[in-house]
């Protein structure tokens, strides 16, 4: 996911320091982020940048990315706005008559193994009437909002979750399963029946358990695997290859955004970097 790259379109004017939003995507292993700037609706800049070695100690996160932040020119313009997409298997959907802030992080401990340092954020999605809940490393929020002053937090599967219904509607499917796969892992969306029916994280030793994963949900919930749709993105080109025929393969050329995307930057807004394009229009 976090390979060397940047793109920025060669209007751009980092010094116009009020007009720019911020959304950065990260986990252990890099970063990757976009800029947008809010008076012409259009995505001007983007970079990956992988750390040097992955992070594989709590105490290692704030000085490492904290490093980045200070030496990457790119995040050092005037931002207006900043929103942050952490990208892990923690996180979990909790049903708006269930949502209590006080239980929020009991609900996640139930299936999701936290760390002391682990803070826990929600974000409301009125689409689903529900909360996704989700864990972030305490140091990576310090080392943000000692640089920003204020950060939005977000989960990777917030994006997609929240636009299921429009995904749906968009391409008119009978059923739909929204998958991103991410550094080794992937979230899965069910949408069948005119809602939502499974949403989990899913860990991918090999690139025939996605197929195995959704083959067994599908069964599960006596979804017929021909009248279904599946909507990739995120790292897809190793399990592109094993995916089961029996389903109709969907995969983005571009986010579903209303804002405009530079030609600089259009080779690599589509399927794999679709969730951060896209995150401004969650906050």
């Amino acid at each position: 996911m976090y390979m060397p790259f940047v793109a920025t379109d060669s209007a751009f004017d980092a010094q116009r320091s009020g007009a720019l939003h911020l959304s950065i995507q990260s986990d252990l292993s890099g970063l990757c982020f976009c800029v947008l700037d809010l008076d012409s609706r259009r995505y001007v800049a983007f970079k990956s940048i992988p750390y040097a070695q992955p992070i594989v100690d709590y105490n290692d996160m704030q000085p490492a990315l904290g490093r980045l932040l200070d030496s990457e020119p790119l995040l050092n313009a005037g931002f207006g706005s900043v929103s942050y997409l952490y990208a892990s298997r923690h996180a979990t959907l909790i049903p708006d008559a269930l949502l209590e802030r006080d239980l929020l992080k009991s609900f996640l401990e139930l299936n999701n193994p936290l760390n002391e340092l682990d803070e826990v954020h929600s974000c409301f999605l009125p689409q689903l009437n529900a909360a996704v809940a989700f864990a972030v490393p305490s140091p990576f929020a310090a080392a943000l909002l000692e640089k920003y002053g204020s950060v939005k937090f977000y989960h990777q599967s917030v994006p997609m979750l929240k636009r299921l219904q429009e995904y749906v509607s968009v391409y008119k499917l009978e059923n739909l399963f929204a998958v991103n796969i991410n550094n080794g892992f992937a979230d899965i969306a069910l949408h069948a029946y005119g809602t939502l029916q499974i949403y989990n994280t899913f860990t991918l030793h090999a690139p025939e358990d996605l197929a195995y994963f959704m083959l067994a949900i599908a069964r599960r919930q006596c979804i017929p695997e021909s009248k279904t749709s599946v909507l990739l993105s995120g790292d897809i080109e190793e399990y592109i290859k094993n995916f089961p025929s029996m389903f109709r393969t969907l995969i983005p050329a571009m986010p579903r955004t209303q804002m405009s995307i530079a030609y600089e930057l259009s080779t690599i807004a589509g399927y794999r970097f679709t969730h951060l394009f896209s995150l401004y229009e969650c906050v």
